[in-house]
């Protein structure tokens, strides 16, 4: 039952929201606060006294069920998920003041984590596709939450493209049921070693399962969601869609190629080089789109399309130290990216400006937001003492290793160009904004209150902590990278 309660009691106490609102504002960020925190607390006891419980709680014909599994890949992304979206809960109940219907919006938020969480938990295909498809509807009402004709158009394509690239997956998840094989994700995967005549149909499947979970991850070619769905969205929606959400997809990836059909049938195979080309494509495009784009949260955007692509990459190269890479590029970027859509709400909560350009000269007016900005965009360049330093080296490593052959040299050359993009287009914002004309200076303080700076903070020092004493989160992420093999 406790295994339950991390998944439902976000879901049922958002959704009371919708039924019972709450019209004080002080009684909101309470209720707000104390759900997502019991939330965080229910997550963490779950994860440590049910460690490799499992729980099944529907059955259907043919051998569906519904059933969660906390094993240590659940453990990771339902902690990060958790503990991340508490902060910027906090981040919200100020920002929300000025965008309105804070009951709605806090609702779905908080609902929303429910079905991320039980995408982490699930314990196979079957239950990965429903709670997949049930973060998706939930989030959807967070995109469109300011009811313009801009945010419904950019709704109507987050969802269109979410329902399109789980279809394609659950195409994969009917061929993996039919087969007969267990149906439960089991470390180094369920298809057996001798397949004969089943090869192309198993490659097919999984090649139509990651560009279809893909898709929430900004994955070429469905990636075209992210860019129109992220300025359209209230800037902690954005934040939580780009940082946390998106490694819905990365789960449902890990579990298709980790836990289902395994590295021993796909390595060295057509199917791991189209996609680790897919990974290299994404992770460039993204980038360079980036560093063209001068609507700020829109450029976030396309950051997002390249980074979270550097998770894949590591994934497709199938050796310890790329998948290790992976899972420490998978928390990193979640801070990261978290920290510069908050700091880009704050931006836009005290200014009303949007583009990049309008951060000009800003330095002296907003120092906090600023250098919680330009520490997040450092790690996302891979600068030492950072956090995402310690990601890419494990991801050069693992390209680097025997067997990865030209595909893994061309990544690094793409990694190492990305960098120099990514400082491009987010560390040359701060630098003009520290380092403008003194003439140009803007004087008056545009500061935000705590609520938005503590969150920054908190996840700012995170940024930096992870940066100077990575070793328990490798030896952790390592643990799981060496149990797939």
């Amino acid at each position: 039952m406790m295994t339950l309660l991390p998944v439902f009691f976000p879901v049922l106490t958002g959704l009371y929201l919708l039924k019972t609102p709450i019209k004080d504002r002080k009684s909101r960020e309470k209720y707000v606060f104390y759900t997502l925190l019991i939330t965080l607390i229910f997550t963490v006891i779950t994860n440590f006294a049910f460690n490799d419980a499992k729980i099944t709680f529907a059955r259907f014909a043919a051998g569906v069920e519904l059933a969660f599994h906390i094993d240590s890949v659940a453990v990771l992304f339902s902690t990060l998920f958790a503990a991340v979206w508490t902060t910027v809960g906090v981040f919200s109940m100020e920002y929300m003041k000025h965008e309105g219907e804070e009951n709605r919006f806090f609702a779905f938020f908080i609902s929303s984590l429910g079905g991320l969480i039980g995408v982490a938990y699930a314990d196979n295909l079957a239950t990965l596709y429903l709670f997949f498809e049930l973060m998706s509807l939930l989030s959807y009402v967070l995109v469109v939450h300011s009811r313009t004709s801009q945010s419904l158009l950019a709704g109507r394509k987050y969802i269109y493209y979410s329902l399109f690239g789980a279809s394609l997956g659950l195409i994969a998840v009917f061929y993996f049921y039919s087969t007969g094989w267990s149906t439960s994700f089991t470390e180094g995967g369920v298809v057996p070693a001798e397949l004969g005549s089943r090869m192309p149909a198993i490659a097919l499947c999984t090649i139509m399962a990651v560009i279809g979970f893909g898709c929430k991850g900004g994955m070429f070619p469905l990636h075209a969601w992210l860019p129109t769905a992220h300025p359209q969205a209230p800037a902690p929606a954005s934040s939580v869609l780009s940082g946390l959400i998106t490694k819905a997809g990365v789960i449902a990836i890990i579990r298709v190629i980790y836990f289902t059909v395994g590295v021993a049938v796909l390595k060295g195979t057509y199917v791991q080089y189209f996609l680790l080309t897919l990974a290299i494509v994404t992770v460039f495009m993204g980038s360079m789109l980036a560093y063209k784009e001068k609507v700020l949260k829109k450029r976030l955007a396309y950051s997002t399309v390249s980074q979270v692509s550097y998770v894949i990459f590591g994934l497709m190269l199938m050796n310890e130290a790329g998948v290790t890479g992976a899972l420490l590029q998978v928390v990193f970027h979640a801070l990261a990216k978290n920290v510069l859509f908050l700091t880009a709400g704050a931006f836009i909560y005290k200014t009303g400006k949007t583009m990049v350009s309008d951060l000009y000269a800003m330095g002296k007016s907003m120092p906090k937001v600023l250098v919680c900005f330009t520490v997040a965009g450092l790690s996302l360049v891979g600068v030492p003492l950072t956090a995402g330093f310690v990601s890419k080296w494990y991801l050069a490593l693992g390209a680097l290793q025997t067997g990865s052959g030209v595909i893994g040299f061309v990544g690094i050359a793409t990694i190492m160009v990305s960098a120099l993009l990514t400082g491009g287009y987010l560390v040359s914002v701060t630098a003009k904004a520290f380092f403008a004309n003194r003439a140009d200076e803007v004087q008056e303080s545009f500061e935000p209150n705590n609520y938005m700076i503590v969150p920054l903070a908190v996840l700012t020092v995170l940024i930096v902590i992870f940066g100077v004493f990575p070793a328990p989160v490798i030896s952790f992420v390592g643990k799981i990278a060496r149990s797939v093999f």
